[in-house]
């Protein structure tokens, strides 16, 4: 029976790929077209030798209804902001009052800045009221304010590059090599059997030879 030496072989490696996917978006909101409507110094009196409980200084304008107003003030001394319709501050000097943030719709009390923005809801006129409560000294500061169309929303891809490994497992295969010899005995054991067997036929002969000498 002839039998077969048996040999492996293994193969191993990677592969690394990069692909570009997509993973999110970036919401970002412009305004379009904005337009300085004020850019300017103020002094707001106090009420010292008055009988107001404040003084107003006003600066008027006109928008339309969507559009969007923003800027901010800096003072010297600590004033309220307001920004309502005319209605509305015309009430407040009928009445005496120093403000009202329920009527305003963006709106500041007694600060020394304060940086507003606000949609306009109706068409027509409006008014920032600054507002001193001090009885003994000005405030003195700076306003800028902007109005611009309405905002509008760009919504753009987030990509990002992705670098992937993939492993493949080892492959090993198997073949069979032809060889001489009968199964289950190796040839060392074939040679050294037949040597023993020579020696043992050579002392028997031996034997016999001395055997027939005494006889």
């Amino acid at each position: 029976m002839i039998s077969g030496n048996q040999a492996s072989s293994a193969t191993h490696f990677e592969q690394v790929t990069t692909s570009t996917m997509l993973v999110g978006t970036s919401v970002s909101t412009s305004l379009a077209h904005p337009q300085q409507i004020f850019n300017n110094a103020f002094t707001v009196l106090s009420t010292t030798g008055t009988n107001l409980l404040c003084e107003f200084k006003t600066f008027n304008f006109t928008a339309a209804t969507g559009q969007y107003v923003y800027g901010n003030f800096t003072s010297d001394n600590p004033i309220s902001f307001f920004l309502v319709q005319p209605s509305s501050y015309q009430t407040w000097l009928k009445t005496s009052s120093c403000g009202n943030a329920g009527d305003a719709i963006a709106s500041q009390l007694v600060a020394t800045s304060y940086s507003f923005n606000a949609t306009i809801p109706t068409s027509g006129a409006w008014v920032i009221v600054l507002v001193n409560s001090s009885t003994a000294k000005n405030a003195d500061g700076f306003l800028v304010a902007y109005l611009s169309s309405s905002s509008y929303t760009i919504t753009q891809p987030l990509m990002t590059t992705i670098t992937a490994s993939l492993t493949y497992a080892s492959v090993s295969s198997t073949s069979s090599v032809p060889s001489t010899g009968i199964a289950g005995f190796p040839i060392a054991s074939i040679v050294f059997g037949i040597a023993l067997g020579l020696i043992v036929v050579t002392i028997l002969r031996r034997r016999e030879s001395a055997r027939r000498e005494r006889t």
